[in-house]
């Protein structure tokens, strides 16, 4: 059974069908990228999967739970972490008190008047240990909202690992970043399969082609094709929707905003 499904998905804005009976299977230690033209419903998707928006047919399941009916911050506490395009740091304080802060809200740590947070030392080790894993033990001490785009991204990360997520939703990671913190960011993403799902939306197609095990292509609301990089660039319908040609021509790798 896969770790996770989306199951015939439908949300409507009136007369618009933003997601036309999708379903999407995302396995044990895969990365899953999922790409598609502007306007194709992916962030639709996104929201419906992680709660953001009610469905109006179709469920969710991760890991044999339905979590339909459950709202964002229950579908944490089962296993769903997502990480938004716009990062979702508090830029005031430091790398290490927002680790803290994530760490606290999931393990269900003390909030107690009369404890300070800093004395916890399961706390701290921790916070310290997600710094770690981001490559950010050098900057614990500084105020997030001083940390280059790319560092925030990956401060980001880290406070979705917090919850140790099974299925992470990675949505356009790379949005904003140059080649290093790109290279930085693809690397990170790549070591995270050992210890969690992924789900990736991405403009970045070399991104998305050099990390992902399968790709799923959204057009119009409906799941066009899903498959390896060399089924999706060999495709004559992802050629025709992503170039506008009328004869198939090679999906190259490329860095080309696609969504």
């Amino acid at each position: 059974m896969s770790l996770f499904r989306a199951e015939g998905l439908v949300k409507r804005f009136g007369g618009l069908l933003a997601t036309d009976h999708v379903d999407l299977a995302v396995e044990r230690g895969e990365i899953h990228a999922l790409i598609g033209p502007n306007g194709a419903g992916k962030s639709t998707l996104v929201n419906l999967i992680s709660g953001l928006l009610a469905a109006d047919a179709g469920r969710v399941v991760l890991d044999g739970v339905d979590l339909t009916a459950l709202a964002p911050h229950q579908r944490s506490r089962h296993g769903l972490a997502r990480c938004f395009q716009i990062t979702s740091v508090f830029r005031n304080d430091s790398v290490r008190d927002n680790l803290m802060l994530a760490v606290q809200a999931q393990s269900g740590s003390s909030f107690r008047c009369l404890a300070r947070r800093d004395a916890e030392h399961a706390l701290q080790q921790r916070a310290e240990a997600l710094a770690q894993r981001v490559g950010l033990t050098e900057m614990l001490d500084r105020n997030a909202g001083t940390l280059p785009h790319g560092v925030q991204k990956r401060l980001d990360v880290a406070l979705a690992l917090a919850s140790r997520p099974r299925l992470l939703l990675l949505d356009e990671p790379m949005a904003g970043m140059g080649p290093e913190d790109s290279a930085q960011m693809v690397a990170l993403i790549r070591s995270l399969a050992s210890e969690t799902a992924i789900l990736l939306i991405e403009h970045d197609m070399d991104a998305v082609f050099e990390l992902a095990d399968r790709i799923s292509v959204l057009v119009y609301g409906k799941v066009l094709t899903s498959g390896d990089a060399a089924h999706v660039r060999g495709h004559p319908e992802v050629q025709s929707v992503y170039l506008g040609t009328e004869a198939p021509a090679p999906l190259t790798r490329r860095r080309e905003a696609v969504r």
